[in-house]
């Protein structure tokens, strides 16, 4: 749970892996009104409770409607910027992921998906860097290292990309992202020893580092 929430939010994947074959089909969105009126409890609740059903559209439509009277509300913002991001509506999600993380200084969630349409969708890798970094600093798992080293890497930052790397297999041995994520780097960087090495440190913890998984 992340800044109190107990929401399931969902980040876009990882640098060049698709995502919308993962997204449930959406229904038919419901008029703001009929929203409403079909659901108890706040808004956020409320759209749960659609995305629950697989109808992000919907849920988006209640949050819009929602933020028309709560329009500083770091809750609603960061579900509306969320469910846009996964519906594949990254310039639309950026103006509302901005404003999250403006407003909320600890949602650490938020900054990992504003860092990865930064990176993925509006060729703003520096951007990128930035806001991972606030992530990381919030949240050290390996995780979100390893997050922040794709971005470092496509900011021609190659030494800090591999820093993080390495403290993400150092904060989490188990991580295998982080191992195959420095194997590639090091095999680009001609360091082809250094990745050896890397690849045995993951197979003395049961991990295959040249998996895609």
């Amino acid at each position: 749970m992340i800044n109190g929430r107990s929401r399931q939010r969902r980040v876009g994947r990882r640098v060049g892996v698709p995502w919308r074959a993962a997204l449930p089909l959406l229904v038919a969105v419901l008029s703001g009104s009929a929203l409403l009126a079909s659901c108890g409890g706040g808004p956020v609740a409320q759209g749960r409770e659609l995305e629950s059903k697989g109808d992000l559209a919907g849920a988006v439509s209640l949050y819009e409607q929602a933020l028309k009277e709560h329009p500083n509300d770091v809750e609603i913002l960061a579900a509306l910027g969320s469910d846009l991001y996964i519906l594949g509506k990254f310039n639309e999600a950026l103006p509302i992921q901005e404003k999250t993380v403006a407003l909320d200084p600890n949602d650490v969630q938020t900054r990992v998906e504003l860092g990865f349409n930064y990176l993925n969708h509006q060729n703003r890798p520096a951007d990128a860097v930035r806001v991972l970094t606030e992530a990381v600093s919030r949240e050290p798992s390996a995780k979100n290292l390893s997050f922040l080293a794709e971005a470092q890497e496509s900011n021609q930052d190659a030494s800090g990309a591999e820093a993080s790397l390495r403290k993400a297999i150092q904060t989490d041995p188990k991580y295998a992202f982080s191992y195959q994520l420095l194997v590639k780097l090091l095999t680009k960087l001609g360091r082809t020893q250094d990745a050896a090495q890397v690849e045995r440190m993951a197979s003395q913890q049961g991990i295959n580092p040249n998996s895609s998984q």
